[in-house]
């Protein structure tokens, strides 16, 4: 028997975790769908202007980091409820195939379901409104740039919701989002404070970490960002934060599990 990966195991182990919860999976599908054509319906039928991209980009980045790091807590919320982890943990399964079946449901299935969501509503709000004809609606397309760094971003606070739903007990989404936003008001604190000290620059507001240095020079403004090379090992950087989260995640895990 396989102490680490077993195809066979995982398959039934995946099969398991969807018949004992695809009902919950269909309503929270629902429920996303209904967000999304209340919210939808405000934008085609009460603004009198067609929804540009650059709003369509912001409803589709918020709802899926919001939908997604929800999701993902309640996935591996029976690993940290003392009440739920004993018949998880006891499963015959091992670690590494728990994790990667909540995986699987929570990044690459969510987002493939999210997304086809989305686009479904948003074609069938742009088919049912009929616009002036100086007026065109152009539909949002994953195809830029900034797919991968939203890409990036979402990797990693999924990686922190499933750390949070493992390691804590109770309220596991509340206190990894309060832990999340007090930790990196802290790092903003610190980056803020660290540039002010390098650079003897009167640093303006907080410089968020991979943000804008805006600073002052003789009352003029100035506004410094990253491009290029550097834009790119910053994303390498965060890939590589999510992986080691990823890691630690499955190892506390593994830790129950033993």
């Amino acid at each position: 028997m396989n102490n680490f990966f077993s195809l066979k195991r995982f398959l039934h182990l995946f099969v398991k975790q969807t018949t004992e919860h695809y009902r919950t999976y269909l309503m929270s599908i629902g429920v996303l769908a209904g967000v999304m054509l209340l919210g939808g319906s405000f934008l085609f039928f009460i603004i009198p202007e067609p929804p540009d991209t650059g709003l369509q980009t912001a409803m589709f980045v918020i709802l899926m980091l919001t939908s997604g790091t929800i999701f993902t807590s309640t996935v591996f919320n029976d690993f940290g409820d003392r009440g739920k982890a004993i018949a998880s943990i006891t499963l015959p399964a091992t670690a590494f195939e728990k994790f990667m079946v909540g995986w699987l449901y929570s990044y690459p299935i969510f987002m493939l379901v999210y997304t086809s969501v989305f686009y479904l509503v948003l074609i069938g709000l742009g088919s049912t409104k009929h616009w002036p004809a100086d007026q065109h609606f152009a539909m949002l397309s994953l195809r830029q740039d900034g797919a991968i760094i939203l890409l990036v971003i979402y990797s990693v606070l999924h990686s922190i919701s499933i750390f949070g739903a493992i390691f804590f007990k109770k309220l596991q989404f509340i206190k990894t989002g309060f832990a999340f936003f007090v930790g990196y008001g802290l790092l903003t604190l610190l980056n803020t404070l660290f540039l002010k000290g390098i650079t003897g620059l009167n640093v303006t507001k907080l410089a968020m970490p991979y943000g804008y240095l805006n600073f002052y020079v003789e009352n003029k403004f100035y506004s410094i960002a990253a491009k290029g090379p550097a834009s790119l090992s910053q994303i390498i950087i965060l890939i590589l934060v999510a992986i080691l989260i990823w890691i630690a995640a499955y190892y506390r895990l593994k830790e129950k599990q033993v």
